[in-house]
């Protein structure tokens, strides 16, 4: 078991590793399917290249192609793995003080069970069969595709129906597909709602709302998790929509991708 310490970039982890001998900060995130890398960090890699690459889509359905490459080492306190497969990007400038250099991916922790304490500001990484759950369990549909995998499960709308929806520790908001608004009592047009547009960096022009739903959600698997009055983001997405830290870090949250489980411990500032 390793525990280490992390800070923050606004709602995501950051924890310090080692990839050959340098220190960088990378960030966790269970919604990104593959662990990443700088292409700064990358042309340190003698002969890292693998020669393929990978195309994941974002959340909005763009797809993005990354070189692969098999680091020779990560480590993350005394959890280290050689030999790890991670995408390349231009992910900007990583002194920055809200820079990183890369972001670790759910493989990158197999056979692992990884808590993150929001309370204490760790985040513990032990093998999976050592991990006692404690608090509700829900079961994880883990999709993998080459060297990716993103974990989804059932979530539960206002008005009782239920949808699936990627964990993805990436987002900070609860995201729904727009069709969704009429289960949750929305009206998109309506006064109480925000909507903003813009384009992102692939070009695409996107429009958000932002609205206060009336009732609670919750995960299909652990009615208990119910948020009352979720702040929630409607966009045309891919998928029905991704839960994100805004309503898992009410727990003390333990993710195992190999055992496609989520387990939601009650905080310490709530016991």
């Amino acid at each position: 078991m390793t525990t280490i310490g992390f800070d923050r970039v606004h709602h995501l982890v950051r924890v310090p590793v080692t990839v050959g001998d340098e220190q960088y900060r990378f960030l966790v995130d269970t919604g990104i399917g593959i662990t990443v890398i700088s292409s700064a960090i990358a042309d340190r890699l003698d002969g890292a290249a693998t020669g393929e690459t990978f195309t994941g889509r974002r959340m909005s359905g763009q797809a993005v192609e990354a070189p692969l490459v098999r680091v020779p080492r990560i480590a993350l306190g005394d959890y280290a793995l050689d030999g790890h497969v991670a995408g390349v990007a231009d992910l900007g400038d990583a002194g920055d003080p809200n820079g990183f250099g890369g972001i670790l991916g759910p493989t990158f922790f197999e056979n692992h069970a990884v808590t993150t304490d929001p309370d204490a500001m760790t985040l513990t990484v032990q093998p999976r069969e050592n991990f006692q759950p404690d608090g509700p369990l829900v079961p994880l549909d883990v999709r993998r595709e080459s060297v990716s995998a993103d974990p989804f499960t059932q979530l539960v709308l206002p008005n009782g129906r239920e949808i699936t929806v990627e964990v993805d520790t990436g987002s900070d908001s609860l995201i729904l597909d727009t069709r969704f608004a009429v289960d949750c009592g929305v009206d998109l047009a309506g006064p109480d709602v925000t909507t903003r547009t813009g384009t992102d960096e692939t070009g695409h022009e996107w429009t958000r709302h932002w609205v206060t739903v009336a009732g609670s959600v919750y995960l299909a698997a652990a009615p208990e998790t119910a948020q009352a009055s979720p702040r929630v983001q409607f966009q045309e997405i891919i998928h029905d929509g991704l839960v994100g830290t805004g309503y898992l870090e009410r727990y003390r949250m333990t993710f195992d991708v190999t055992g496609g489980r989520l387990v939601l411990g009650a905080r310490m500032s709530e016991g």
